[in-house]
């Protein structure tokens, strides 16, 4: 599968501590709780390091205020340090690296800066690190699942091109391009017949969730939008994080909502439930940290969320999802 580059990426062991530790006055942007697994790569504690603690833009603008004497800025974890990082970036207009601990989401190759507006996802900013460095030895340290997540962005190009599609025909922007649509089920087709490395998180099945990432960060940038890879299925778990107040292994509830979509936009929804299933990804709302009765809310409400806040055209405009077509999703997944 040959992929345009995006972001400059390494691959390779042992290669987080031997890079931070010549970035002099780097703050290291970095989530507690996972604190205690990577201490130990680091030749010598980090002089500058900060745990996050909110993505609510008026917290973040408070903290950053006080933010003196770094002279580079590395996110390490997930999506929530990643968009941290970038917001000091962004807002200090210091050198970026990032250094992801998981493969969940594609934050660490997107320019724009995904922050919250009183619990609602808004995307800012134009963050460019210098480089992406994917350490085989850090990754493998999470969870199977939290790494397996990753493919959510990626099989999301699934139910995208059905909304974008849609909103092109029914005359909304940005204008359908096939050639890119192509090349996007192409490298879905890649990894959907590479399914078992990312099963088994196998250094074949992180780079290829990375490399994809990364080409889609980049069209994303270059098209200037996201159409061909996000729709009704991120506004889902977006409602679904709106209403709860909780954040979640973004990739996983992707997953949960591509399928529901898939079978929403009658789009081949067997198939893509199949994929999920072999790829052991986990997508029951249990899993995810939700009950039922939140997943029906988030769906019975989703056209008025989508509406209200304005999301980009989806099949949620021309539909709503009804009661019955929640009990056959529920039914399929239990």
């Amino acid at each position: 599968m040959l992929i345009n580059k995006g972001f400059p990426v390494t691959y390779g062991r042992g290669i987080a501590a031997q890079h931070v530790d010549t970035f002099e006055n780097c703050l290291i942007i970095t989530m507690e709780d996972i604190w205690p697994v990577l201490n130990p790569f680091f030749h010598t504690p980090p002089r500058h390091l900060h745990f996050v603690k909110t993505l609510e833009i008026r917290e973040l603008e408070a903290w950053i205020a006080d933010v003196e004497g770094i002279s580079s800025v590395v996110g390490m974890g997930g999506g929530v340090a990643a968009d941290v990082a970038k917001f000091v970036h962004w807002k200090k207009s210091l050198p970026l690296y990032q250094i992801p601990t998981i493969v969940s989401v594609d934050a660490f190759f997107t320019h724009e800066i995904a922050i919250r507006d009183n619990g609602v996802v808004k995307y800012i900013g134009d963050a460019v690190p210098e480089r992406v460095f994917v350490d085989y030895d850090i990754i493998e340290t999470a969870p199977k699942l939290l790494n397996r997540s990753g493919l959510g962005d990626i099989l999301s190009c699934h139910t995208g091109l059905f909304d974008w599609k849609l909103a092109a025909e029914a005359g909304e922007t940005p204008e359908w391009n096939e050639a890119l649509a192509a090349e996007t089920r192409e490298i879905l087709d890649s990894v959907k017949k590479n399914i078992h490395e990312i099963a088994a998180v196998s250094e074949t099945g992180i780079q290829m969730m990375v490399d994809t990432l990364n080409w889609i960060g980049l069209n994303c940038y270059t098209q200037g939008h996201p159409r061909f890879e996000e729709g009704s299925e991120h506004h889902f778990v977006y409602n679904l994080e709106y209403l709860t107040g909780q954040h979640f292994v973004h990739g996983q509830a992707v997953c949960l909502g591509i399928y529901i979509m898939s079978v929403f936009q009658q789009n081949h929804a067997d198939d893509i439930l199949r994929i999920i299933r072999n790829s052991k990804v986990d997508i029951r709302p249990e899993s995810i940290g939700v009950t039922w009765d939140d997943v029906k809310k988030a769906l019975l409400t989703l056209k008025e969320f989508v509406v209200r806040e304005k999301l980009p055209y989806t099949l949620l405009h021309e539909k709503e999802i009804t009661p019955e077509l929640y009990e056959t999703i529920r039914t399929a997944l239990q």
